[in-house]
């Protein structure tokens, strides 16, 4: 059994517009500074909390920001971000192979629950994991507990994600990264960490996570394959062998083919 862990915002679905707009609406209600788009973006990602100290919110004022945040994102989330072209097929098709699908977003477990429910995919993740309380600055702690949530010896194909984050996460737990070359994370900045490799989009990520089942059958066919032939050799050697000095088959192989009585040779 195998399971691909997933982020959600900018992986799954094009939330940018949406996360920027709910966090230039946080800081405007505290009449602070909204700062330029790109700086927004470098956000996405990241567990809501951790953001404010960012965007150099006062430590104080953390809690309103994100509680200005949640007030406007409920609004927004009553239209759920579009899915990026191809996921939706990708995600049937994952689980149709077997695949067990575990969500990994930074939002808190409450809306990536809402989240998913929205976009009607309820049934094609195995377990969906957020943000919660006393997680560090980074999603190491989500994809830890994600991972936790696995039945015992289940493989983890790979962590796709499209920002650093993600690719940090992985590499803290162990497991393979796949970038997302269509979502908000620079593709220099994810090659900078450890990954598996870089999908410019849905039908590469598809074959990459195809591709990642095929060497290990082949593998093993090999390893049976030479592993017979060797045996095959072996068992002939010893029966020209034994031919030459007894003038009977050996023991194994006379289990196929008898020696013959005398008076019929």
């Amino acid at each position: 059994m195998r399971a691909v862990l997933l982020d959600f915002d900018g992986t799954l679905v094009d939330s940018g517009p949406s996360i920027c707009a709910g966090l230039s609406a946080a800081l405007r209600s505290l009449s602070l500074p909204v700062p330029p788009e790109a700086e927004l973006r470098a956000c996405i990602g990241l567990p809501l909390k951790h953001v404010w100290s960012r965007l150099g919110v006062p430590a104080e004022q953390h809690q309103a920001a994100g509680d200005g945040y949640r007030a406007w994102s409920r609004s927004a989330d009553a239209v759920p971000a579009k899915p990026f072209a191809g996921i939706p097929e990708l995600l049937r098709l994952l689980r149709r192979r077997g695949v067990l699908l575990v969500l990994a977003s930074a939002k808190d477990t409450d809306s990536a629950r809402r989240a998913v429910a929205a976009q009607g995919w309820e049934q094609l993740f195995h377990a969906v994991h957020g943000a919660e309380p006393g997680d560090g600055p980074d999603k190491r702690d989500l994809v830890r507990r994600a991972l936790g949530s696995l039945p015992a010896g289940c493989s983890v194909a790979a962590m796709v994600g499209d920002m650093p984050v993600d690719a940090d996460a992985a590499a803290a737990n162990a497991i393979p990264f796949i970038g997302c070359l269509w979502g908000y994370g620079r593709r220099s900045d994810l090659a900078a960490l450890p990954h598996l490799a870089m999908a410019s989009d849905v039908r590469g990520l598809t074959r990459v996570l195809s591709e990642q089942r095929a060497p290990r059958r082949g593998v093993l066919l090999r390893f049976l394959v030479w592993h017979l032939i060797g045996f095959a050799v072996a068992v002939g050697g010893f029966e020209a062998w034994h031919q030459w000095r007894h003038g009977t088959h050996a023991p194994l192989v006379a289990w196929f083919i008898p020696d013959q009585p005398a008076g019929r040779r």
